[in-house]
C-alpha cells in the first residue's frame, strides 16, 4: 500500500510517570531505522505492534532527544560542500 508523504507520519509518545516511550511510524525511513535498532539492541528497542503499513516500538524515553540546531563556520560549510561534491563524483 502506497501512502502519501503526508500519511508517512512518525509519532513519539511518552508521559512523565513511565520510563518508556512509544514510537509509531508509517515512514519508510523510520521503519528501516527502528527495525535496525531493534535487531541490534533487542533489549532496548522492542516491536510491540505491527500492521501492513506501520509499526510501533517501545524504547526507554531517556533515548528521546531534542537538540539545538547545528551552527557551522564558513570553513566547515565549505568542507562539507567539498565532501558532498566528491561523493557525488564517485557515484557518477
Amino acid at each position: 500500500m502506497n501512502l502519501t508523504r503526508y500519511e508517512q507520519e512518525v509519532v513519539i509518545n511518552f508521559n512523565a510517570e513511565e520510563d518508556t516511550a512509544t514510537v509509531y511510524t508509517a515512514n519508510p525511513t523510520w521503519l528501516r531505522k527502528m527495525e535496525a535498532l531493534a535487531k541490534e539492541f533487542p533489549d532496548t528497542f522492542r516491536l510491540i505492534r505491527q500492521t501492513e503499513i506501520s509499526r510501533t516500538y517501545e524504547m526507554p524515553k531517556r533515548l528521546v532527544r531534542i537538540g539545538k540546531p547545528r551552527e557551522l563556520s564558513s570553513a566547515q560549510r565549505e568542507n562539507l560542500i567539498k565532501m558532498r561534491n566528491a561523493k557525488k563524483q564517485m557515484h557518477d
